[in-house]
């Protein structure tokens, strides 16, 4: 979905909240130019906030134009300022500040910004330095199917293939694993009631194949629980999509380092 219009009769280009103010933040943001990269600056962030709950037309390309416009890489606006945004989204929902319409147009917008950047106008063409073959699953009944995407754009940065199974029952979650040939399965949680039926996939995955995948958890669980790997069976627990990809290089690599023994 490239656009949505939500019946709002007010389009907004580029500079819908005035060049005066898109001028002033720049100049802001050249002097925080020493900002760590992966620090998402707050008045960059309100912007982004206020084009996800306006009334008006939203457009994605005009919004990843504006923020390109602050020297953002897309590697920083999908790493850092989607995921936060989604985050300012959640809480505001929490306190009562946006009603459930409002949250789910507002996550709507966000992920038709992320297929704006990472397939329709990306800065330059995903890596093929990595030979690593993903699927990221969201499971059934989990609502926060955005974390899956961004997951699965920052492998593809790497150059990866990834696949994606969102909201799907848990036997088709379980027959694409075993039937495939993936090199990793990252379950992307936000619900501590799903590490049982991960637990379950897992499990069953392992015993159907003759060469499982590495699986990876990550997602809002992992912040907030202890033992989420022995409660969920998987190799690994992460939100770190680099540690992900040196884990599986190191796993495809033992068998030849001991087979040339």
């Amino acid at each position: 979905m490239a656009h949505d219009d939500q019946s709002f009769p007010i389009k907004s280009g580029v500079s819908a909240f005035g060049s005066l103010a898109v001028q002033v933040v720049s100049v802001l943001n050249s002097r925080q130019a020493g900002l760590h990269a992966n620090q998402a600056r707050p008045y960059i962030r309100s912007i982004l906030d206020r084009r996800l709950t306006t009334k008006a037309y939203f457009n994605p390309a005009d919004a990843l134009e504006e923020l390109r416009g602050f020297r953002l890489t897309d590697a920083m606006i999908i790493d850092s300022y989607i995921p936060e945004a989604a985050r300012s989204i959640g809480k505001k929902w929490v306190d009562n500040e946006l009603s459930f319409a409002d949250v789910t147009i507002a996550a709507a917008r966000l992920q038709s910004l992320l297929t704006e950047v990472e397939f329709i106008n990306p800065e330059r063409p995903p890596s093929c330095d990595c030979s690593l073959d993903a699927l990221v699953v969201t499971c059934e009944r989990d609502q926060h199917t955005l974390g899956s995407l961004v997951v699965a754009a920052q492998l593809r940065r790497t150059g990866a293939m990834v696949e994606t199974l969102c909201g799907e029952p848990d036997d088709i979650v379980r027959n694409s694993i075993a039937s495939g040939a993936h090199d990793a399965v990252l379950f992307s949680c936000s619900r501590p009631e799903d590490l049982e039926t991960i637990s379950q996939t897992v499990t069953y995955c392992r015993q159907q194949m003759s060469s499982p995948p590495f699986f990876v958890l990550g997602g809002i669980v992992v912040d907030g629980l202890g033992s989420i790997k022995r409660r969920s069976g998987v190799d690994l627990v992460t939100n770190d999509v680099d540690m992900v990809v040196a884990y599986c290089a190191q796993r495809s690599a033992r068998p030849r380092m001991q087979a040339s023994r």
